[in-house]
Formats: structure tokens, C-alpha cells, sequence
């Protein structure tokens, strides 16, 4: 009976070793960082399933590469657990604010080279290593590896097409497991299905001057390692089809085929089921949007839903099953979502479109250009919006709340709670304009239940009219606090439910009160408080103004309650300066 090899993987580990392991060993190895990578997950939450699907590909990275000079680049670095492992970091505190990074890190660790958090930058970046290895006349391997979901994005097929005449040589090791958040979609998936059944089809790599290997067993690692080693031998770039299975080693894992352990929150290994359990007064946002366009879809036919891979965290899944003709998840694909849901609406349809803030980020010149330039009936539904934790800088959901200032036509918005949520999907039915609603994924119900009137105008609130002596401006969840808060001190209080575009009889109403406090814990100071206060000076407002936002900053990981804290937009904090 073969002894089991045991490896202690702390912040001593020595990867070296790991050229001199046989395949028995390496198993060994596998095997282990996949029970660490469960057990880390299980205690902090993360990205499981990429990780443990990757994970004997990752050794493979190791026996055949030199990790100190060769660059590694794994796409978006989510999926580089094993990795870090493997480079002495086990994963300690994953995702806290002092702990391990849940993304490839440069200010965490010499063996990350380059680090982000959004899909398909591998390729450029690496052929960007590359031009710059040939300039400078140095000698190493340049790797990047990018899932088969990550391939449909146009940023990768920019980057190939480049690749085709840059005149120089990077191995891009495609992570092929069929899925990216869900499984993937679409007709970049249809030809990596073609190739997977008729490997001759890679003959059409070589009039663009790329050599294709595979598909290779990415859990063997005998032909990892003989693949991997052509690869380095050949003269131009390689594109290496590396086949591997999303959550291999974790029986619930395997079993998902709709994506709900691509990332996971605390949970008991033995039943899969969330550890900590969701508090009674705690609601989803983005359950509530999906009843609401689901309702609509039913009741509407010319109502449309195009979502880019975010299905399963927006809560879509449902809705999408009951209205194949008329929802879209079009992968990950940000800006062609935005044109798509322009000419939907140009064609008579209502789109809603739903994208979380963070992504958003990508279709900026498509929102701008294609349905605020065209003045399109497109409802953007924007989830994840403001601090969002322990993913850190890469996702953080505040820079909407300030570039969505510089786009005409498009009116911006935030719930305070379920009940204006529903007033703001009510109203952009017939709103046949650009409208954006942004709001987090979840909030607290502290039993306040300001129910207010149907829109029909981009007013704003008056939830306390207490004084003219000082009077908070707010938004989003944070107000129901306030009114709790405030209801019985001499401060009056405005739901500015309306970011942008808002009528300005609103700002003009303000011009009575002697302080103005403007307070947005949910979007940067660049966004709604300095065009309030540009607004106020416009109209030669004489009083007192104080802003307690965030400021234009990359914000570290943590819980949010850390963030926060960290930045005194706390309600604890915002009282104070209130009450002061």
C-alpha cells in the first residue's frame, strides 16, 4: 500500500521541491492544498470552486517554470489560492482586512507580478511583459492563465489580435472547465466545444503564427508537464487548452452546475450550508429588483433582461429560467450588454440592464455613448453599489455615484428600502429615458417603514421637517437610521432619493436652512456631494455646508463595518459630526 506523503504548506514551504516530486507525491500535494483551500474558505469565505479546479495545473506551473523569474499572471487572481500557498502564504485570514488577499496582490508578495480583480486583462498584460522582456533583451518565460469564460470578453480578443503581429512570444494556458461565474455562453464557447471533439481544428492557429496544444488533462500531471514543456521548447506564442473540472475535490462543488460555489460565504464542509445564518431583519436588494422584473416580465411583453454572468449574486437565476426568449446573459461581456440594451430599446423594448457597480466600471463609454447619447429607454439596475468589503479596491461600488456625473441624459437613483425600491422600478417603466438605480446588495430593516407616494416628479423626501436651523441630506439605507436617530431633535431630514438630474426646486428648498449637512456613505466625495454643493453655489446659497462622504481612493479590504469605521462614515461617527 503507497504510503501518503505529507506536507506541511505554512509560510516556510519550499516550492523548489517540488521539481523533484513524482506524480504519486504531487497528488499528495494536490490533495492537501485542496483540503486547505476548504477548510480556508469554509472559515472565511472566497473563491472556492475556481481555485480547487485549477489547483493541479498550478503544481504543474511550479515543476515547469521558475516562479522567481518567469512571470506568472493568473486572470483576474481570484483563482490563484494554490498559488499563493505554494509561495509561502497559507491562506492565513483570507480576505481580512490584515489578512491574505483574495486576488493576485504586487504589494503582497514578490510572486505576484501583476494583480487586478475584473476579468480578461491577462493576455494584454502579459504581452505587455513580454514587449518589455525583448526591449530590455532579458530571458524569461511571460505565462498568464485565463479561464475559457474570461476568453469571450473583448479585452481578450483585443489582446490576441495584437498578439498575432507583435512579434514576440507568451504561453497562454487556457483554463477550460466550462464555466465562468455559471456556465459560460455563447459562440467563443461553441468553438472551445468544437476544439475539445475535433483537436485538428488548432490547425487554423498557425496561419496567425500561434502554435495551440490540447485539449491536456488538467489533472494529470504527467501530461501537464510534457505539455507544458513544448510549449516552452516552441518558437511562438502558445495557446495550451488545459481541460480541467471547476471545484474538483469537493463533492457539492463538482455537483454545481449553476454557480453557486464559484464563491462561497463561511460554510459547514460536511452539509455545504452557510455557517452564520442571515439575520430575520437583513433583505436583499437584489431579490428584490428580480421579483419586481419578474413580475413586469409577466406582465409585460415588450420588457427585456440582459445581465453580463452576474446571474446567480442578482438573484436571476429564477427569471431566466421562466423567460428564455426574453432575458440575455451575455457572459462576460459588459460594453456589448450596454449596446445590446440600447438597440433593444431602440426597437420599443424596456430594457433592464444588470450589472454590478464594480463591472460597470468597464461599460462606461457604452452607457455614455450608446444609451445617453441616444437618450435610450434603458433602466440600469446597479447592484453591489457602495463599500462592498473583503474584495477590496478592485470592487468596491462607490465610483459610479461620481462618474455617472459626467453623462447627460441619465437620471441617477437610490432606495432607501424596499419600499422605494418599488417606487423607482414603478416609475422608470414609464420614465422612457436612461435610469440608473444603485444600491447594495443587502440591508437592514431596523422597523421604520417610511412609506411615501408614488413618483411622478425627480423630487426628493422631506422626511423631518424639525428646524430651519440644520438639515441632513442623505440617501440609500443609511436614512432609515437617520430618521430613528433624528426624529425628535431639532434637525430636519431629506431623502435625496434622486442622486442626478434631480428637479432643482430641490436645491433651491434647501436655501432656507442655516447648515447644510450632506452625508453619502455610499459613493466618493467627487460624486453627489460636490455637485450638490456646485448646485448651492450656483444659487449663491450664504449658509453652512459640511460633507462626510468617502473619499477618491482605492479602499483595502475588510468588512465593511472596518471601512467604515476607517473612514468615520459610520453611523456612530455621522451622528456626532451631526449632533456636534
Amino acid at each position: 500500500m503507497k504510503t501518503k506523503r505529507h506536507f506541511i504548506l505554512d509560510e516556510n514551504f519550499d516550492y523548489k521541491i517540488i521539481k523533484d516530486l513524482s506524480n504519486n507525491e504531487l497528488k499528495d500535494l494536490s490533495d492537501e492544498i485542496k483540503e486547505l483551500i476548504i477548510s480556508r474558505c469554509s472559515e472565511f469565505g472566497g473563491h472556492l470552486s475556481s481555485n480547487l479546479g485549477i489547483t493541479n495545473l498550478t503544481i504543474s506551473l511550479f515543476k515547469c517554470f521558475d516562479v522567481e523569474k518567469d512571470k506568472i499572471i493568473f486572470d483576474i487572481g481570484h483563482n490563484s489560492y494554490a498559488y499563493k500557498i505554494l509561495t509561502g502564504r497559507p491562506l492565513k485570514n483570507l480576505r481580512q482586512k490584515n489578512g491574505t488577499d483574495g486576488f493576485q496582490r504586487i504589494k503582497e508578495s514578490k510572486f505576484d507580478v501583476y494583480d487586478a480583480g475584473h476579468s480578461s486583462t491577462s493576455i494584454s498584460a502579459a504581452l505587455g511583459f513580454a514587449k518589455s522582456r525583448d526591449l530590455l533583451k532579458e530571458n524569461y518565460n511571460v505565462v498568464c492563465i485565463v479561464g475559457d469564460g474570461s476568453l469571450e470578453n473583448g479585452l481578450c480578443l483585443e489582446a490576441l489580435n495584437n498578439l498575432v503581429i507583435a512579434n514576440t512570444k507568451i504561453i497562454i494556458i487556457l483554463n477550460d472547465n466550462e464555466m465562468s461565474i455559471s456556465p459560460t455562453t455563447g459562440g467563443i464557447s461553441a468553438i472551445l466545444k468544437g476544439i475539445r471533439k475535433n483537436p485538428f481544428v488548432h490547425a487554423i492557429f498557425n496561419d496567425a503564427n500561434f502554435e495551440y496544444f490540447g485539449p491536456v488533462d488538467g489533472d494529470s500531471f504527467k501530461d501537464l508537464k510534457k505539455a507544458i514543456e513544448k510549449a516552452k521548447k516552441a518558437k511562438n506564442s502558445v495557446l495550451l487548452h488545459v481541460k480541467t473540472s471547476k471545484g474538483e475535490g469537493y463533492q457539492k462543488a463538482e455537483e454545481d452546475i449553476v454557480g453557486e460555489y464559484h464563491f462561497v460565504q463561511p460554510f459547514d464542509i460536511k452539509t455545504g450550508k452557510i455557517k452564520n445564518k442571515v439575520a430575520s431583519n437583513v433583505v436583499s436588494f437584489s431579490k428584490i429588483f428580480s421579483d419586481l422584473v419578474d413580475e413586469d416580465l409577466e406582465n409585460n411583453e415588450k420588457t427585456i433582461v440582459i445581465c453580463p454572468s452576474t446571474t446567480v449574486g442578482a438573484k436571476l437565476n429564477d427569471v431566466f429560467k421562466k423567460y428564455p426568449d426574453r432575458t440575455f446573459d451575455v457572459g462576460i461581456s459588459e460594453e456589448h450588454a450596454a449596446v445590446y440594451s440600447s438597440a433593444f430599446a431602440m426597437n420599443g423594448f424596456h430594457t433592464y440592464l444588470f450589472m454590478y457597480s464594480t463591472f460597470l466600471q468597464r461599460a462606461y463609454d457604452e452607457v455614455i455613448h450608446d444609451i445617453c447619447r441616444l437618450n435610450q429607454h434603458v433602466t440600469l439596475c446597479i447592484d453591489r453599489s457602495g463599500l462592498t468589503g473583503q474584495d477590496g479596491e478592485t470592487h468596491q461600488g462607490i465610483y459610479d455615484d461620481g462618474f455617472f456625473f459626467s453623462m447627460p441624459n441619465l437620471v441617477l437613483a437610490m432606495p432607501k428600502d424596499k419600499y422605494d425600491a418599488k417606487r423607482l422600478f414603478d416609475f422608470s417603466k414609464n420614465y422612457k429615458h436612461p435610469f440608473a438605480i444603485r444600491y447594495p446588495a443587502i440591508y437592514e430593516e431596523n422597523g421604520v417603514s417610511i412609506k411615501t407616494e408614488p413618483i411622478t416628479e425627480l423630487n426628493w423626501d422631506i422626511l423631518l421637517d424639525n428646524s430651519l436651523e440644520k438639515v441632513v441630506v442623505s440617501f440609500g439605507p443609511r436614512i432609515n437610521e437617520l430618521y430613528e436617530a433624528l426624529k425628535n431633535k431639532n434637525i430636519s431630514l431629506i431623502n435625496a432619493l434622486f442622486l442626478k438630474d434631480y428637479n432643482i426646486e430641490n436645491v433651491k428648498n434647501l436655501l432656507k436652512y442655516k447648515s447644510i449637512y450632506i452625508y453619502d456613505p455610499y459613493g466618493i466625495e467627487s460624486g453627489f456631494a460636490s455637485n450638490l454643493l456646485l448646485n448651492l453655489n450656483k444659487l449663491n446659497y450664504k449658509g453652512d455646508v459640511k460633507i462626510k462622504t468617502l473619499p477618491v481612493s482605492f479602499i483595502e479590504k475588510g468588512t465593511i463595518k472596518e471601512q467604515e469605521k476607517e473612514f468615520l462614515i459610520d453611523l456612530e461617527s455621522s451622528l456626532q459630526w451631526i449632533l456636534s
